[in-house]
């Protein structure tokens, strides 16, 4: 164990080197806060995997104290973000848990913390969502290619929200996968004892409250054809159910995959052409209320064991 000198020095610079990122992010406009938040997570999370719970907690706060004098009000948001997720992924390493399980509390955390920034806040931060938005749906009716309008199968606000919210999941499990990856590696270098990355998707228990969430969400959806809403509540269930439609389509390819032997060119095909996504998503949701029965079974069928 390590003494409590020792213990108190790290984790002093650990604030330092947090105000000293946080002075340079001053600097460059917040462009580092605002674009590279995660980073600010990777010194805690190293100190917390080596050092007790009530240690990480006061290091975490002193760097929050550091960022009310050194930062703006979304900076310190950010931090605070950072910094939860730096106590949650140490807590992880230091119970031991799996990292499956430190990856999903990552991407839960990191996608309450922009959709704050990016939605919630917004007009706090001064920025007009809906203007915004309908200024780049008019955009979207007016491009052309060839001749040919761009929005003439879905009209534009459907495309604007795939396209919105596609690209907000991907930066959410790309940026909490650049968090693990980089721990790991650290972890390795300084001889951390933690598991190895292993991804064993034959014995993953899939949650059924997407499941039921998925057909919640999609009965939301079929109710905004008989009633009027606004524009942003709309949207708030559009956010929600192409959320729930991406996981359970993408959970319905995994499925797909046990069950059906398909060449590489008709997994492609059905990445590609929409008129699969339901069918798929809909497997998606029906393996899960189900627990899984269907990809272990087609699990089963291939290696003959549980």
């Amino acid at each position: 164990m390590k003494s409590e000198t020792r213990k108190i020095t790290e984790g002093a610079m650990i604030v330092a080197i947090i105000g000293a990122i946080l002075v340079i992010d001053r600097q460059f406009a917040n462009m580092i806060s605002s674009q590279f938040a995660w980073l600010l997570s990777l010194p805690l999370i190293v100190y917390g995997a080596q050092s007790d719970r009530k240690y990480t907690y006061i290091v975490a706060f002193s760097s929050l104290v550091v960022g009310f004098f050194i930062g703006s009000i979304q900076t310190v948001f950010y931090l605070f973000c950072a910094m939860l997720i730096g106590v949650i992924f140490s807590e992880g390493v230091r119970q031991n848990w799996k990292y499956s399980k430190i990856l999903i509390w990552t991407i839960v955390v990191t996608f309450i913390s922009y959709l704050c920034t990016m939605y919630i806040f917004a007009g706090f931060f001064g920025y007009d969502l809906i203007a915004t938005r309908n200024e780049i749906i008019s955009i979207l009716e007016n491009i052309n290619f060839f001749g040919f309008k761009l929005v003439f199968l879905i009209d534009a606000k459907t495309l604007f929200n795939v396209i919105d919210i596609s690209s907000f999941l991907m930066l959410v499990v790309l940026e909490s996968l650049c968090i693990l990856l980089i721990s790991h590696l650290i972890f390795m270098k300084l001889r951390i004892k933690k598991e190895k990355i292993v991804i064993n998707i034959s014995t993953f228990t899939y949650p059924k409250s997407l499941a039921i969430g998925g057909i919640i969400s999609l009965i939301l959806v079929l109710a905004l054809n008989f009633i009027e809403l606004s524009d942003l509540i709309e949207y708030i269930i559009a956010f929600f159910y192409l959320t729930l439609f991406m996981i359970n389509f993408v959970y319905g390819m995994i499925v797909l995959g046990y069950v059906a032997q398909l060449s590489r060119r008709m997994k492609l095909l059905m990445l590609i052409l929409p008129i699969f996504w339901p069918f798929i998503m809909m497997l998606g949701i029906y393996d899960g209320l189900l627990d899984g029965k269907i990809r272990k079974k087609g699990s089963y069928g291939k290696t003959r064991k549980l």
